[in-house]
């Protein structure tokens, strides 16, 4: 008789503890088939977005017909989703894939107010559809990611997807970053131009460097570098687009990756001088950056980052420097218009998928035509997001969620793995106060946010993946 079991695999088990081994049985060729489809699902969507992410790009090299079609392709992706999530949860065997049960509950909650506030807005409040969906789709996104970002195996299948997506929205960038001359006189070089480049509407194709920067350590040199030069070509991106709040977040993560990681972990460094191999080749590419920054168009970069120095000493504004915290900011005046306007029905459940509220001036909006006036859809503070969308009720059920993330996070932050999820989580809670969010024009974040707050939330983090701890030392 032939038996059905496979070979034995490891059940995951505490660090430092024995791992035992149990048979598991072979999967049946429709599984597999399944399996691979949802793989393939995973896959497009991705590439997908990227052509999305990119189209600007593509439409000046090969027509305006193709901006239209990535677009279309970006929003339409949504659906090869939960195919992939039904897939790979099959594989763990539910199709909440390994997520705790407090976190199941969340996903399911978010879920489904989610659908309620598309239901309300398309059918109660009479919203077009397009703008209901448009304000769904983010969520679900989210909520898919985290359920795959779970389970290991996703890592696994998508993480040389990642870098070579990276690689190739690194490509697309550095041409698109050639128009800067052509916006940008060297007698005016800090004139904050940058921002109508192709460039500037690509650059949400690079969302994945913080997860790819921490993680470096686990990679071969040769892919270290290009990762290290691709997250110091982005940081040099923001520079030049003269963003405030981008720029410090990067210089943050820099930190991290630095001086906060080895310090959480330094029985799990490299070996023998591998620390100091990290940080030579990390050298390596900041002096490449550094020397073509300076060389190639010098006055551009120094124009540039004199533009943001100034932007951030606050002489804008009447109360200097602190006033970027007030409603002297555009974001935060934006925020406070949005907050006069709610509603007492507004406070408790939002205003609904496809919602907006109307500006104190009409130039703070823009023409809505299924309403027929001017209007707001999105807030530039992401933050507020939920909340204008779903009142207290949804905004309270999805933050508590990232929250039980953050707090697992917390406790697991001496696992590589988690550590890096916990840090991209923890920044991106932090910035929401000034970034937007919930928008399908940066689906990579979405995405990333998504996976990391899957690790942190699984049953059983399994930070031991070949990629993310480094050669040589025992997990």
């Amino acid at each position: 008789m032939t038996s059905h079991l496979a070979h034995p695999r490891p059940v995951a088990a505490p660090y430092g503890q024995l791992t035992m081994l149990r048979p598991v049985a072979a999967p049946r060729p429709s599984e597999q088939v399944f399996a691979s489809f949802g793989s393939l699902c995973l896959m497009a969507f991705l590439v997908a977005q990227f052509l999305s992410l990119t189209r600007l790009f593509f439409a000046n090299h090969l027509g305006s017909g193709v901006a239209a079609a990535a677009s279309q392709a970006g929003l339409f992706s949504v659906f090869l989703l939960p195919p992939a999530v039904l897939a790979y949860g099959m594989r763990a065997g539910s199709a909440f894939g390994r997520l705790g049960t407090a976190a199941r509950l969340w996903v399911a909650l978010v879920l489904a107010l989610s659908l309620v506030l598309f239901l309300r807005g398309w059918l109660g409040n009479g919203f077009v559809v397009t703008a209901a969906a448009h304000d769904l789709a983010p969520y679900l996104v989210v909520l898919s990611f985290v359920v795959l970002g779970s389970l290991p195996a996703v890592w696994r299948d998508t993480d040389r997807l990642l870098l070579l997506l990276f690689v190739a929205a690194l490509l697309v960038n550095a041409v698109g970053m050639t128009e800067m001359t052509q916006v940008v006189s060297e007698s005016y070089a800090d004139d904050r131009a940058g921002t109508t480049t192709v460039a500037y509407r690509t650059q949400g194709a690079l969302a994945f460097w913080p997860l790819l920067l921490l993680t470096a350590r686990g990679r071969r040199p040769a892919a270290m570098f290009v990762i290290f030069g691709g997250v110091l070509f982005v940081l040099a991106q923001q520079i030049l687009f003269q963003k405030r709040s981008p720029s410090f977040r990067m210089l943050l993560f820099l930190l991290v990756f630095l001086v906060v990681l080895p310090l959480l972990a330094p029985h799990r460094r490299p070996g023998p001088g591998g620390e100091w191999r990290v940080l030579a080749v990390f050298a390596l590419a900041l002096a490449l950056c550094v020397t073509v920054a300076l060389t190639v168009t010098p006055w551009l970069f120094q124009g540039q980052l004199a533009g943001l120095a100034h932007r951030l000493s606050g002489q804008a504004y009447q109360g200097g420097a602190a006033a970027m915290l007030t409603t002297e900011n555009e974001r935060f005046h934006e925020a406070s218009v949005f907050l006069e306007a709610m509603e007492p029905g507004d406070v408790a459940f939002g205003k609904s998928f496809g919602g907006y509220f109307k500006p104190d001036a009409s130039w703070w909006g823009t023409w809505l035509d299924d309403v027929n006036e001017f209007g707001r859809r999105q807030l530039h503070v992401g933050g507020l997001m939920p909340f204008f969308k779903g009142g207290l009720v949804f905004a309270i059920v999805y933050y508590a969620g990232l929250l039980l993330a953050v707090v697992r996070g917390f406790r697991a932050r001496f696992e590589p793995r988690s550590a890096a999820a916990f840090f991209i989580v923890l920044l991106h809670l932090v910035f929401l106060v000034q970034e937007g969010w919930f928008m399908m024009s940066i689906a990579f974040d979405l995405a990333l946010v998504g996976l990391c707050l899957g690790h942190l939330l699984s049953r059983d983090r399994d930070s031991r993946d070949v990629r993310l701890v480094p050669r040589g030392v025992a997990a």
